[in-house]
């Protein structure tokens, strides 16, 4: 990787930049290319909001346990109610 990296290599070692564990010379490569690079900029923008966003979208609803206890007992009275063979 030269001293301005592409696209490529940013976006290859991205994490490594986030986290703080690349050498001095990398991240001030990286770093500049993110000031120059809109792109690049805008992808570490959306990976550092991706944990933040996964949680609130894969956080189950407030009413789910409520809701799961109402579907479970309708599905036991539909089953006690059925005929047996």
């Amino acid at each position: 990787m030269t001293f301005l990296p592409s696209c490529h290599d940013v976006q290859t070692h991205l994490t490594e930049y986030a986290e703080g564990s690349l050498p001095f010379g990398r991240r001030l490569g990286i770093w500049i290319h993110l000031r120059l690079c809109r792109a690049c900029a805008r992808f570490l923008r959306g990976m550092k909001a991706l944990p933040e966003w996964a949680k609130r979208v894969l956080a189950p609803p407030a009413e789910a346990p409520e809701a799961a206890a109402r579907a479970l007992a309708e599905v036991q009275a539909a089953l006690s109610r059925r005929p047996r063979s």
